[in-house]
């Protein structure tokens, strides 16, 4: 993962699965479609502890984007956050205390966001 902050959107795979998002978008595939594809496409990021729960946030965040994120993916994402998991991958890339501070802080924030508006 390579990452330059704590947002959500700071970091590459999250960046590269939403430019994938909205260029899919943009050849006429719909929202459920261009999921779709992007899961069946990237599994090898999906599978990658690393990895993983930022294909997750970006997709989510493109669907909320859209108004049409998906209510089980709302809940994985969820699942992710408040179990701890994401901080746990920081933890073992190394964070320090004040940077796991600040994405506790990311994350509840991008959780809020999600959920505002179903």
């Amino acid at each position: 993962m390579g990452a330059w902050g704590v947002d959500i959107q700071s970091n590459d795979t999250y960046m590269d699965i939403r430019a994938d998002f909205y260029d899919m978008l943009n050849e006429g595939l719909d929202v459920k479609h261009t999921s779709d594809r992007l899961i069946k496409n990237n599994q090898d990021l999906i599978d990658d502890p690393d990895d993983a729960n930022n294909f997750w946030f970006a997709l989510a965040k493109a669907q909320w984007e859209c108004k049409q994120l998906d209510a089980e993916l709302l809940k994985q994402v969820e699942e992710i956050i408040t179990s701890g998991d994401d901080i746990l991958v920081w933890r073992n890339l190394g964070a320090d205390e004040d940077t796991i501070t600040k994405r506790k802080d990311a994350l509840e924030k991008f959780l809020a966001q999600l959920k505002a508006e179903q």
